[in-house]
Order: C-alpha cells, then sequence, then structure tokens
C-alpha cells in the first residue's frame, strides 16, 4: 500500500497484526488513539445513515477535517451492506477524482482505500480552484452531477471544499438548501456547526475531525500541481496529441455561461458576449475542458490561441465546448490566469 504525497491515511491494526513502515522523504507516521484518528469515532454516523436510510449526505467543514476519510469510511461500509454507493468530489482546488478547476463522480464497486486511484465517471468543470466568485456556478455544477449519478447509485457522498469562515458559512447553506441533501455532517469546529444547524432546511449532525492531519502549503501545492499532469499528460504521462480547432466553430463556456457567438474586434479581442473580452495570444497554458454536447469529455492546455483557432493538448479528438478557467500550467508550473470583462 503505498501513500502519496500530501495524503494522510489512517490505518487501523488489531492485537494480531503487524504493520511494516517504510517512510521516504518527508514522509511521518504516528500513533493515535483510535477515538481521535481512523473509522471508529465515526460508526455512530454510519449506523444513522443505515437505519435512516439517508440517500444524499453533504460533508461540509474546514480544510483536514476528515472529510475525504469519512467519504471513504461511508462508501466503503455501506458497499459491505450491498449498496451501490457514489461519490461526489466538489473541492475544485485540492480533489482526488478530478483536476482543479473541475468536479468529479464516481459509483463505487469494490472497497477503496484512496480516492484519487478511482476513474471518475462524470465530470463538471466551474473554471476555478476557490469557489469564491464562483459559488453559483459550484452549486448548479453539483446539481447536475448529483442527478445523472443518482440513477445508478443508491447512496450519494458529496464531498466539499474548505471554504466554510466568513461568507463560506452562506456558501455551504445555499448548497446544502440547493441540493436538499438528506443529511449533512459537518467536521470539526462545533461553532460552525451550531451556525449551521439553525438555518439549513436539512438534517445536520456534528463530527469532530481526525487530530494532527493539518497539512503544509508546500504539499498542497505539490498535489494540486500533481492533479493537473494527470488529468493534461493521461494515462501513459505521455501525451503529445495536439488538437488544432477554429474558434468560431466551438462554443465557448465561461463561468456557467455558454457564448455561441463569438466576435473578433479591431484590437485583436475575441468578444464573448457583450461582456467578455479576451486576448487570444495570453491563454497559452490554460488548463481548461472539453465539452460535448452537455459532458465533460476531457481536458487540455491552450498551446496556442488566435483570433481565428485554437490548438490544444488533450487526449480528446471530438469536441464542441471549451470551458475557460483561472488556472494554467506551463513547463510544470502552475498558472493564474483573469479575464477581462
Amino acid at each position: 500500500m503505498i501513500v502519496g504525497a500530501g495524503k494522510i491515511l489512517p490505518f487501523e491494526i488489531d492485537s494480531h497484526c503487524q504493520i511494516d513502515i517504510a517512510l521516504e522523504h518527508n514522509g511521518e507516521s504516528w500513533i493515535a488513539d483510535r477515538h481521535s484518528a481512523g473509522t471508529t469515532m465515526w460508526q455512530e454516523i454510519l449506523n444513522k445513515i443505515l437505519i435512516e436510510k439517508f440517500r444524499t449526505i453533504l460533508l461540509i467543514g474546514n480544510i483536514d477535517t476528515g472529510k475525504s476519510s469519512l467519504a471513504t469510511f461511508i462508501v466503503n461500509s455501506t458497499l459491505k451492506k450491498g449498496y451501490k454507493p457514489a461519490v461526489i468530489d466538489a473541492d475544485m482546488g485540492q480533489g482526488d477524482l478530478a483536476p482543479p478547476t473541475a468536479i468529479g463522480a464516481a459509483i463505487i464497486e469494490k472497497p477503496i482505500i484512496d480516492l484519487r486511484k478511482i476513474d471518475a465517471q462524470f465530470f463538471e468543470f466551474v473554471g476555478n480552484t476557490s469557489p469564491v466568485g464562483f459559488e453559483n456556478v459550484t452549486i448548479n455544477a453539483i446539481k447536475r452531477i448529483v442527478k445523472k449519478i443518482t440513477i445508478d447509485s443508491d447512496i450519494c457522498v458529496i464531498n466539499t471544499d474548505g471554504y466554510i469562515h466568513n461568507n463560506g458559512i452562506n456558501y455551504k447553506l445555499k448548497m446544502a438548501n440547493k441540493l436538499q441533501s438528506d443529511l449533512v455532517i459537518c467536521l470539526g469546529e462545533k461553532s460552525i456547526f451550531e451556525n449551521f444547524r439553525s438555518k439549513c432546511f436539512s438534517p445536520v449532525i456534528h463530527s469532530k475531525g481526525p487530530t494532527k492531519t493539518v497539512k503544509n502549503r508546500i504539499e498542497r501545492n505539490q498535489r494540486r500541481l500533481n492533479q493537473f499532469l494527470r488529468y493534461i499528460n493521461g494515462k501513459h504521462n505521455n501525451n503529445d496529441n495536439i488538437v488544432t480547432i477554429g474558434i468560431k466553430s466551438i462554443k465557448i463556456v465561461y463561468k456557467g455561461i455558454t457564448y455561441s457567438k463569438i466576435l473578433n474586434d479591431i484590437y485583436g479581442f475575441v468578444q464573448l458576449g457583450k461582456c467578455v473580452q479576451i486576448k487570444p495570444s495570453r491563454l497559452q497554458g490554460m488548463f481548461i475542458g472539453l465539452g460535448l454536447k452537455d459532458n465533460i469529455v476531457g481536458f487540455g492546455i491552450i498551446k496556442h490561441a488566435s483570433v481565428n483557432k485554437i490548438s490544444i493538448q488533450t487526449e480528446v479528438n471530438y469536441f464542441n465546448k471549451v470551458y475557460l478557467s483561472h488556472s494554467g500550467i506551463i513547463m510544470d508550473i502552475p498558472l493564474e490566469f483573469r479575464i477581462i470583462f
């Protein structure tokens, strides 16, 4: 079993089991009380889910409060009980099932240890690694993916980002009420739980998170870079395929709005509608989503763009929509993009 960089996993053993640990550079292991780490502390929550037969479960909490570990525990436990569980990863910055800026979802058919080892079956593209300024886009994307994945699953766990303080609490309240989840589990601070419970339409329960699981900024940045590269380079880690397409033959999507009428102005800008203006030459390196009809079929990096055409590094050959983002990468260096209004 390999625990990847930037990941913390609990291992629970009985008295007849021996565990051998080999640590690489900056790796760390420690012994923790099973009531403050691991899955024992979540058994009561699982029992409630099974007894009440909750179908959609929304996980909220600050960063490093154990949301991904709890999602994995619920999925594995319900799978053993004969359920057909699904998980939605709506953390666009530190997600496991999708690249940064996107949401991924999968129906789970066998026990899992690390969500990053799962190939998602459904994607939605948001276009930012943070929900700030993209709150409605994110909520609508989650609603669409819930509708798709619950057709073939009988329990769905929705993992979310760590944006919970300040305006984040109102964002998560709006999300919970729009999704009409059967249960909301609030991990971490009790004060956030009390505030959330008083305003949420769905049942809300509190759970403490595991201790000593805070990841530093370097680990987070490396994890984000690894996820970008995973979806840019493809399964064989060697993607040199370039697709060139005329800009006016595609639709461009930005912040949830689809622009089918694309105009060029005399200053070399591409005009999307009345408000969005893009300088094509500045799009080089942007990470994008690729769509066909209403589905995300892949991802890519813009290698070159002009007012007439766009060249994309991608494994996908057929698409009619390009989803723009605020993120990108050139020579393994992450970039940020801003689109002019």
